[in-house]
């Protein structure tokens, strides 16, 4: 054929347009199945009526379960599927067209999660669903589906609704959020934030902490005291002072050498003050300030704990630090209002690292206690309490206490708890004064450096450096060794 013969390729194209609209015109439109009962319960096509959607956290789902089953228990639950379901979300505007991003909509089961809640408690909440209602006399759907960023990631719970009734899903929403509020399963109990490893679904775990009474807590006369009267008395007088305009919003800073009682206090401080909301923020929730404090501002009275501050609240000057995360929680709290009564309780090892941070951004933190190495009535208090049930006699007990100079009460503990296992390998108890003395030789030997210092013995070959392997191996290399001083 020559090229002469060819046809024009803009008739070729026109033809062709006006093959396809034709085409068009004589196809046959096949509704869902879905999409045709979504039709029949709201009595008209809702492919004409505005949609209104809602995001909610993804560990805020047994809490909208719930709210769902309070406000909207006898709704109609109709599943769907379509090929390769979970890859992408279903909302409304595509069960109305029939069609999703894999494939055809129809009919399939209700896809369920079970989300553990604490002491044994699950919550079956919908994963994916079309509901089917009517609230306040008015028709509406609701399609519940998990959406995010990333289709194979997905971090968000969506609810979008339509009604013919105008205002009808806004209406519900708010009646919703309500509900959530009022059966919040994190109320009263200890929780943390988890983000997962690709930084998409936030997951949330319940704790419980062994209960701690007063007697358990040893530290020098007035500490624990203080301690008490700005957690627990201004809880207590809660009614006054907001009636005398004084804000309840307050952070405790606990610090002192690491095993001296720091979390034994917070722990006591969690078992005097049962009932209110704790959200402990560690590990993987130090990003989800925001989202912690939401939960909290929301379940007030709440407690938010966050031990070990200065491991990523170094001060900035040093090479090895970040106050990012410091900064974000005095941020964050700098927006919460004064007349709730929300309790901080920091901890740190090191309070030089974050004091910068501290007074850049002042009266956050309004009462820093130090908790420091037990004195030598300190050190025979702890032995009292943990030598319970040994027969010790007093001039031992003098012994171990002029002796265990400089330790924590974490060493003491271990001293203790040595000396039990000592005498159980040779199938006796109680121990005696002189398992004690046995153990405490073990301890105070030069093998045993480390150990001393992981139970919290101080020492004096660290210059004040918080790496004190890293200070040396730079000495070694005859480079210079900074310090929180160093710029």
């Amino acid at each position: 054929m020559v090229m002469s013969e060819l046809p024009d390729p803009g008739s070729f194209g026109a033809a062709f347009v006006e093959f396809m609209r034709v085409m068009s015109l004589v196809a046959e439109e096949h509704e869902s199945e879905v999409a045709a009962r979504l039709r029949e319960h709201l009595g008209t096509d809702p492919k004409g009526l505005p949609t209104t959607g809602a995001e909610f956290p993804l560990a805020e789902h047994p809490n909208l379960q719930l709210a769902l089953d309070a406000v909207l228990g006898d709704a109609e639950l109709v599943g769907f599927t379509t090929r390769h379901m979970g890859f992408g979300s279903i909302g409304l505007a595509e069960i109305v067209a029939g069609q999703g991003m894999a494939g055809p909509i129809s009919f399939g089961p209700v896809r369920y999660v079970d989300v553990e809640v604490g002491d044994g408690r699950v919550v079956q909440c919908v994963e994916s669903a079309l509901l089917l209602a009517v609230h306040e006399e008015a028709p509406l759907a609701l399609v519940l589906s998990r959406g995010g960023d990333h289709p194979m990631r997905p971090s968000l719970l969506r609810l979008e609704g339509v009604s013919p009734a105008p205002g009808a899903v806004s209406g519900l929403l708010r009646e919703l959020r309500a509900a959530m509020r009022e059966h919040n399963v994190f109320r009263g109990r200890i929780i943390s934030l988890h983000q997962d490893e690709h930084g998409g679904g936030v997951g949330v775990q319940f704790h419980t902490v062994p209960t701690v009474t007063r007697t358990d807590v040893i530290l020098p006369e007035g500490t624990l005291e203080r301690l008490e009267r700005h957690t627990l008395g201004i809880t207590q007088s809660a009614r006054r002072l907001r009636a005398a305009g004084r804000h309840l919003r307050r952070g405790v800073l606990l610090h002192g050498p690491p095993g001296t009682g720091k979390t034994l206090s917070t722990m006591y401080l969690l078992h005097a003050m049962a009932g209110r909301t704790t959200i402990l923020l560690t590990g993987r929730g130090l990003g989800l300030i925001e989202q912690a404090l939401g939960i909290g501002r929301d379940l007030a009275p709440a407690t938010f704990v966050f031990e070990d501050i200065d491991l990523v609240a170094a001060e900035r000057t040093m090479e090895f630090g970040s106050q990012g995360v410091l900064f974000e929680l005095l941020n964050q709290m700098e927006g919460l209002a004064e007349d709730e009564d929300l309790l901080f309780v920091l901890t740190t090892n090191r309070p030089d690292l974050i004091e910068p941070a501290l007074a850049a951004r002042p009266g956050r933190v309004d009462l820093a206690l130090e908790i420091p190495l037990p004195d030598a009535d300190g050190r025979r208090r702890l032995l009292g309490l943990y030598g319970a049930g040994m027969e010790i006699d007093a001039g031992s007990v003098d012994r171990l206490v002029e002796r265990s100079d400089g330790v924590s009460g974490a060493f003491i503990k271990e001293l203790v708890r040595q000396a039990w296992l000592l005498a159980a390998l040779e199938d006796r108890e109680p121990p005696t004064a002189q398992d004690l003395r046995h153990v405490l030789d073990d301890l105070l030997e030069e093998r045993s450096t480390l150990t001393r210092r992981l139970l919290g013995q101080g020492g004096d070959d660290t210059d004040g450096h918080p790496f004190p392997a890293m200070r040396h191996a730079l000495h070694a290399a005859g480079l210079p060794i900074p310090t929180a001083g160093t710029p």
